[in-house]
């Protein structure tokens, strides 16, 4: 029976990457220089991990982004609510005070959230901007809540730009990036293929010297494709208990 055996093929992005960096941690703790076919494939999982965690990388930011970006947009629908509410209330001064404010809100409007992320950013910079005019912050101090509500989206603004500015930094380190999913792939591939039948050979071979490792990096990939399991008999439950609610 086979020591090690191969990775699971449902392996999730995330948790693969996990997986090649414990298995290139346990082949750092000796030399195998001297071993010719095996230090080529050390190698290219290196190099394929290296550019699986920047993969990864861009992915979070791009979540993060959205999320970002959510923060935002709530802050200016509750900017522009507000206002609105004002505008309505029966008290002169504060009403009038609405209304100045409200004449910058309705040059921009609620379609600034939908264009793309650097057509809004411009068009909230231009929005804040516009809102931190003398007379108009003398006409905010009048509204209760609002400069509070500019203030979190002065925050919201900031932190979107902040990471904006990782996404591009990101994007720019080079213009034909692999996907994290083609990077699983290939991993995968190289390990299935390559690795594990030559460490379940070489550990028959010369048990002195890729016995125990190979053990090792058995016990990584089995308890990877564990995870793999349960997460699919969960999957599979959840699955038919929605079916059965619909049914």
């Amino acid at each position: 029976m086979a020591l090690m055996k191969k990775i699971s093929t449902s392996s999730r992005n995330g948790d693969t990457s996990a997986l090649l960096t414990l298995i290139l941690n346990v082949f750092a703790e000796n030399n195998w220089s001297a071993d010719t076919y095996l230090t080529p494939i050390i190698e290219k999982i290196s190099a394929i991990n290296t550019a699986f965690t920047k993969a990864l990388r861009r992915l979070i930011i791009y979540s993060q982004m959205a999320e970002k970006d959510l923060v935002r947009d709530t802050a200016v629908r509750a900017l522009f609510k507000l206002v609105e509410g004002y505008i309505y209330i029966p008290i002169a001064e504060k009403k009038e005070a609405a209304l100045h404010v409200n004449s910058i809100l309705v040059h921009y409007g609620l379609s600034i959230l939908h264009g793309d992320y650097a057509e809004e950013s411009s068009d909230i910079d231009s929005l804040l901007t516009d809102l931190s005019q003398a007379d108009i912050l003398i006409a905010i101090a009048k509204l209760q809540g609002v400069s509070e509500i500019i203030a979190a989206l002065n925050v919201a603004q900031k932190d979107f730009a902040d990471v904006a500015i990782k996404q591009a930094e990101l994007k720019s380190e080079k213009k034909d990036l692999a996907s994290a999913s083609q990077l699983k792939k290939e991993s995968i591939v190289e390990i299935n293929t390559n690795l594990v039948g030559y460490m379940n050979t070489m550990a028959k071979v010369k048990p002195a010297t890729y016995e125990a490792i190979a053990k090792t990096i058995a016990e990584l990939i089995d308890r990877n494709n564990e995870l793999v399991k349960r997460r699919s008999k969960t999957d599979e439950v959840e699955t038919e208990l929605a079916s059965n609610v619909i049914d």
